[in-house]
């Protein structure tokens, strides 16, 4: 089985024996040789960890200022050769992402519009089509302003935040970690099985 570097930096796969990526130049020296099945086994273990891990867009910035892809031999602003530059994380190029996911980790939503309808003939429909407790249009969410909102529009069975019901047609703000019901709340520390329940998660990523 072929055996190689891949580089920290921008991901080429390099022959065993370099000491500098042949596509973005980085240092080498101290990265693993490895092979096919170790690279698998390491992604599955990166799979595994929260989607909502921050990562960053590699830049060549040039001391001029202008930001250029870490593939840039000269700088786009003001054409200085800029090959010697070592990339580095651009932390401006993080942008917030919104998740709800399944109690269980086994399902996850990410919403990204400024209006999605979630219920089991709309949004989400494909977790939410077997929970009977919950409405076919039960509820709206928003992103405004960089912050998630919800607002309920079932009549039946209800929208709750960590256990609380919210009154309906009235919109609320979701920070990370809540948990939201929909359909219905937990009893005696007992959840409805008709009912669905996530968790908040709000972090960055590219």
């Amino acid at each position: 089985m072929a055996k190689y570097k891949i580089c920290p930096v921008c991901g080429e796969h390099n022959q065993p024996v370099m000491l500098e990526c042949c596509k973005c130049e980085a240092d080498l020296s101290g990265t693993r040789v490895i092979d096919e099945d170790t690279e698998k086994a390491q992604a599955e273990q990166a799979s595994q960890k929260s989607v909502l891990n921050t990562s960053y867009r590699m830049v060549r910035i040039c001391d001029c200022g202008q930001k250029n892809p870490m593939q840039s031999r000269k700088c786009s602003s003001c054409g200085e050769d800029i090959s010697m530059i070592i990339p580095t994380p651009d932390t401006e190029s993080a942008i917030v992402k919104y998740v709800m996911s399944s109690l269980d980790g086994e399902y996850a939503y990410e919403v990204k519009g400024a209006s999605t309808i979630i219920g089991r003939e709309n949004e989400m429909q494909e977790y939410l089509s077997k929970k009977s407790f919950v409405s076919r249009k039960h509820a709206e969410l928003q992103l405004k302003d960089d912050k998630l909102f919800i607002t309920n529009f079932s009549h039946t069975n209800y929208t709750y935040i960590n256990n609380e019901k919210i009154d309906d047609e009235n919109r609320r703000e979701l920070h990370d970690g809540d948990e939201v019901g929909l359909g219905g709340n937990s009893q005696d520390g007992q959840r409805q099985e008709d009912a669905a329940y996530f968790v908040i998660r709000i972090g960055s990523c590219i």
